[in-house]
């Protein structure tokens, strides 16, 4: 048996903390900073609570093609789920959505550690993977994390 998932929770929990960290430094000014001017037009605020949203649902995808689920439908429109689910928890303060990130993160890694080899390597359709194996979908879970906050981080440079 291999260490896998005590290894992807190792590091689900401390990119967790690393992202909280993140946007604990942030002086309040800087939460209404634009990031994406296409689209939906996401600030700062706004990838936070995208951030909070993904780790909920794609916690729950997992978890239902870990027990035989085939994951998202093949004409799942990921724009569209995004703006109307980020749209949703965006309402929230930040306070509440970086209490809410940490609690989801922490199931997730309480889950992640609870898979099995044969459970990582069970395949699904993702909405930005497509078909792939579920040890992708948790390592995408911190890195889509961190290229946002790379893009957070040069729009805070910005003039």
């Amino acid at each position: 048996m291999s260490t896998l998932p005590a290894e992807l929770a190792k590091t689900l929990e401390a990119e967790g903390v690393k992202t909280v960290q993140f946007f604990e430094s942030l002086a309040p000014e800087q939460w209404d900073t634009p990031v994406y001017s296409e689209g939906p037009g996401w600030r700062v605020q706004n990838l936070l609570a995208h951030f909070t949203e993904v780790e909920g649902s794609i916690s729950e995808l997992i978890r239902s093609i870990v027990g035989g689920g085939s994951g998202v439908s093949e004409d799942f429109d990921i724009d569209r789920w995004n703006a109307k689910h980020t749209g949703e928890i965006s309402q929230q303060d930040k306070d509440w959505l970086l209490a809410e990130f940490v609690r989801r993160r922490r199931t997730t890694v309480e889950m992640v550690t609870t898979l099995t080899d044969a459970d990582l390597e069970k395949r699904g359709r993702h909405p930005a993977l497509g078909i792939t194996e579920v040890k992708n979908m948790v390592k995408l879970m911190y890195i889509h994390i961190l290229g946002h906050q790379r893009d957070i981080k040069r729009a805070l440079k910005k003039p």
